[in-house]
């Protein structure tokens, strides 16, 4: 679903190591610190498992990544909306990183 055409380069599972706790993201763009989850019911379908990844994206947070959350039904029904939202946030990042920078 991520390597679709006009999708940009991403990292996959990449080890990302914030308030020393070691996490692997599903997918990484790094250049944006832009973090791509793809939650499954197996893995993420628990109410402790969500309050894990709550407190994850929050630790993430601390060290400047934002996480965008996608359930298999949705990427699996709705892959060209996922994408164009990975896409625009890719892209607001890269604005926001770039005026920081002036």
């Amino acid at each position: 679903m991520l390597r679709a055409p006009g999708m940009p380069p991403f990292a996959q599972q990449r080890t990302v190591t914030v308030g020393g706790r070691t996490h692997h993201l599903d997918a990484a763009y790094d250049d944006v610190l832009l973090a791509v989850e793809m939650d499954g019911a197996a893995w993420h379908g628990s109410r402790e498992q969500r309050e894990r990844d709550i407190r994850r994206d929050a630790l993430l947070a601390t060290a400047g990544w934002q996480t965008l959350r996608f359930s298999y039904r949705r990427l699996t029904d709705e892959p060209e909306e996922c994408r164009r939202e990975i896409r625009s946030v890719h892209a607001a990042r890269r604005r926001l990183l770039l005026e920081g920078v002036r």
